[in-house]
């Protein structure tokens, strides 16, 4: 974690971490903590302390013995990292590049413009009414948002259970089936609770659970992670309805953003969403054939996986 404070007062931090590389193990190789699992990385600065994100990388240029390449992935638009580097000037055998990467949906909230549902597509506004008189008249519907302790630990297994099974009939395992990763977020989860940044919708139809959206609101913003939906209940697309209703719950709370993060499934542009892109930074040292090689291979190894994803998503 390199840091720069004043004093006391924190301004700006990167958190980092040093491992071998995937491809080439005695290779070493500086990424984001959460590299792989998260949406967006990038360097935390103060408002109005902009240009002290620079320090961080005049300390990484000093410690090259740490590294042999850096490969910062899913930067935003607007990252601290890319535009504090490009203030910098690279030192003698530096070598920086960037890949774009994917595109990023955001469905703006309480703008002058009226309501989401007012700014969303037609098809989608017909079906999301249609979906909804249906639910009602044949079903027994409850919608709930956690707000304790005990419905965090009773809807988190239900979203792990329903994410397996949706990423299953894709012949995909999914991220939960690692006991480490469904550790992780039932920690996290709790946490996030407390603080009052988590914002877990359920939706059952007859006492069955038919999905789970797993969501989170900071200040302003609202940002969706991921859900699991029951197949059968797929006719009604049980998985569009609550995410409307996630969505309407973030604009009655105030949010100015809700971000379905990273990808470009067709379904997403329907909400009216506004669009945004994710890039890949890689940072080298020309001189020596390592480093020269593992930035190579790592940016040709993000490269092809953002491809195979886009023809995916096509």
């Amino acid at each position: 974690m390199v840091a720069v404070a004043d004093g006391e007062r924190l301004l700006a931090a990167a958190p980092l971490f040093v491992s071998p590389s995937p491809i080439l193990p005695f290779v070493r190789i500086v990424r984001f903590i959460g590299n792989g699992n998260a949406d967006y990385g990038d360097f935390l600065v103060r408002k109005g302390c902009e240009e002290v994100a620079q320090r961080i990388w005049l300390w990484l240029f000093a410690h090259t013995s740490l590294w042999h390449s850096i490969a910062l992935h899913e930067l935003p638009e607007g990252s601290e990292a890319i535009s504090s580097l490009q203030r910098v000037n690279l030192p003698d055998g530096f070598r920086a590049t960037i890949l774009v990467g994917e595109v990023c949906h955001r469905v703006p909230l309480n703008s002058e413009n009226g309501s989401w549902r007012e700014r969303a597509s037609k098809s989608l506004r017909e079906q999301l009414k249609r979906r909804e008189r249906q639910i009602w008249r044949n079903f027994k519907v409850q919608f709930r948002t956690a707000t304790n302790c005990r419905e965090v630990e009773t809807m988190l297994p239900q979203l792990f259970a329903l994410h397996r099974l949706r990423w299953g009939q894709l012949g995909q395992t999914g991220v939960f089936i690692f006991p480490k990763v469904r550790k992780f977020h039932q920690e996290f989860a709790q946490q996030a609770l407390n603080r009052h940044w988590l914002r877990l919708h359920w939706l059952a139809l007859d006492n069955v659970t038919a999905a789970v959206y797993y969501a989170f609101k900071v200040g302003n913003y609202s940002g969706f992670y991921t859900c699991g939906f029951n197949p059968s209940f797929g006719r009604y697309s049980v998985g569009k309805v609550l995410l409307a209703k996630v969505i309407d719950e973030a604009e009655r709370e105030g949010a100015k953003v809700f971000d379905f993060m990273r990808g470009d499934e067709t379904y997403k542009a329907g909400f009216g969403t506004v669009t945004q892109r994710n890039f890949h930074l890689f940072v080298w040292r020309n001189g020596e054939p390592l480093s020269i090689a593992a930035a190579s291979l790592h940016r040709f190894t993000t490269w092809l996986s953002l491809s195979l994803k886009r023809t995916a998503q096509r």
